[in-house]
C-alpha cells in the first residue's frame, strides 16, 4: 500500500514536469485576442470549421479586419481526386485526396507575423462500384477529417503569433531608441 502511495504521485510529478498534456488542450494561446479571418469564399466549410474551432478555444472571430489584432488571409484552397489503385477488371479501387490551403497570418497594420504557410492533407479511401453510395458518404466523411487536419495546423500556426508579435516589438522600440540616441538596453 505504501509504495501505491509514493508511486502515484511519482507519476504526476513526472508527467507535469515533462509537459505532458493532453492532445489539443491548449493549441491557440490565451493572449491571442481578436481574430478576422479573411477569404475568396467567406462561407466556405473551411472558414465555418475554422470559426468554430477558434470559438471553442475562446478566441473572438470579428469580422472586419480592422477590429481585429490580427488576420488568418486564406490565399488558396486546392483540392484533389485522383486514382489511387485500380482493381484487376481496370476500375478504380482507392481514390487519393488531397487538399492544400496556402495562408499567412498578418497583425492589424498589415505587417505579416507568420509568412505564406501551406497546411497540406492526403488520404486515401477505398472506392466500391457496387455501393456507389456508401463510397460518396465514405469520401464526404474522408474529406470532413480532412478539413479538421487542416484547422488543426492552421491553429498550430497561431501558437506562433504571439511569440513573433513580441520579436517586432523590440526592434520597433530599439529603432525609436536609436533615433532619440539612446542605446538599447
Amino acid at each position: 500500500m505504501t509504495i501505491k502511495k509514493i508511486l502515484l504521485p511519482l507519476v504526476l510529478v513526472l508527467l507535469s514536469a515533462c509537459h505532458w498534456q493532453l492532445r489539443d488542450a491548449q493549441i491557440v494561446p490565451d493572449d491571442l485576442g481578436s481574430l478576422h479571418l479573411s477569404s475568396q469564399d467567406p462561407h466556405s466549410a473551411l472558414i465555418r470549421e475554422l470559426t468554430r474551432a477558434l470559438n471553442l478555444y475562446g478566441v473572438d472571430v470579428v469580422a472586419s479586419a480592422a477590429d481585429a489584432r490580427y488576420s488568418v488571409v486564406i490565399v488558396d484552397f486546392r483540392r484533389n481526386r485522383r486514382t489511387g489503385t485500380i482493381n484487376p477488371s481496370a476500375r478504380v479501387a482507392e481514390y487519393q485526396l488531397n487538399e492544400d490551403v496556402e495562408f499567412l497570418i498578418v497583425s492589424s497594420d498589415g505587417s505579416q507575423l507568420i509568412p505564406l504557410s501551406t497546411a497540406s492533407v492526403e488520404r486515401v479511401y477505398e472506392f466500391n462500384e457496387l455501393d456507389v453510395l456508401a463510397s460518396d458518404n465514405e469520401e464526404r466523411l474522408v474529406r470532413n477529417g480532412m478539413r479538421e487536419e487542416i484547422v488543426r495546423q492552421i491553429l498550430n500556426r497561431l501558437r506562433l503569433v504571439p511569440e513573433e508579435a513580441t520579436k517586432e516589438a523590440p526592434k520597433e522600440m530599439s529603432a525609436d531608441n536609436q533615433t532619440a540616441g539612446q542605446t538599447p538596453q
